[in-house]
């Protein structure tokens, strides 16, 4: 793919993704179990409490256009990356996952005290955001030349 083709790509990509977090940042969070981890915050650490003294309502969805636009972002790169794989969306999917897992981890282990369970499905949840991202992101990428190197 040549360069203004591929910058147009990842646009697209990161505007899609990231209005598909946001979206499902919506609904995910109506239940703690499935909650994002970013979106947690009444879980906060007690040393990290002080920061958040904002109104909650506007705190959570300031974080949640913040991360959805973040999320969109390595998502589009993702994809961009991926993009002769050839199992693209799977490759995409456990990739996206993957760091669901990792980032949200951390983000328990250094700030956020949630109960084992409310933890066990925040990460949990990230599987089926992943996939969905990734299916929308490879039906709406255009696919590699044939003959391209696959990864």
């Amino acid at each position: 793919m040549d360069s203004p083709a591929l910058r147009t790509s990842v646009f697209k990509a990161t505007a899609l993704a990231g209005a598909a977090h946001l979206a499902l940042d919506l609904v995910a969070s109506r239940f703690s179990a499935t909650t994002p981890p970013y979106l947690l915050l009444d879980y906060a650490a007690e040393p990290f409490r002080d920061l958040l003294l904002l109104d909650r309502t506007t705190l959570l969805g300031a974080v949640a256009v913040i991360s959805a636009g973040v999320n969109g972002a390595i998502s589009g790169l993702f994809a961009a990356a991926l993009e002769g794989a050839r199992r693209r969306l799977l490759a995409l999917g456990v990739s996206l996952f993957a760091l669901w897992v990792f980032s949200g981890g951390l983000m328990m282990l250094v700030y956020l005290d949630p109960p084992w369970w409310v933890a066990a499905g925040s990460l949990a949840a990230g599987a089926p955001r992943a996939f969905a991202v990734a299916w929308l992101l490879d039906r709406v990428l255009p696919r590699p030349a044939a003959g391209g190197a696959a990864v």
